[in-house]
């Protein structure tokens, strides 16, 4: 059985131009300048907050359940 080899440095043609970018290297640029427009809103967003506590608003008033009377007696 033949030992296969997987493609390395030395097999490639060291005159060749590199690889040129495509779409797919466009998309990740406006990905990453999304990404990063999304956090400056986040933390301006976040930042407005302030680190006091929030009011609570005032507890309920818990009534005893009344039980209905027996009808007929």
């Amino acid at each position: 059985m033949a030992v296969s080899r997987s493609r390395g440095r030395i097999d490639r043609d060291a005159g060749a131009p590199p690889p040129k970018s495509d779409a797919y290297v466009g998309l990740l640029s406006i990905s990453l300048v999304a990404l990063i427009i999304g956090s400056v809103f986040l933390f301006l967003d976040y930042s407005q907050y302030d680190n006091k506590k929030p009011t609570l608003p005032p507890a309920p008033i818990l009534r005893a359940p009344t039980t209905p009377a027996a009808p007929g007696g």
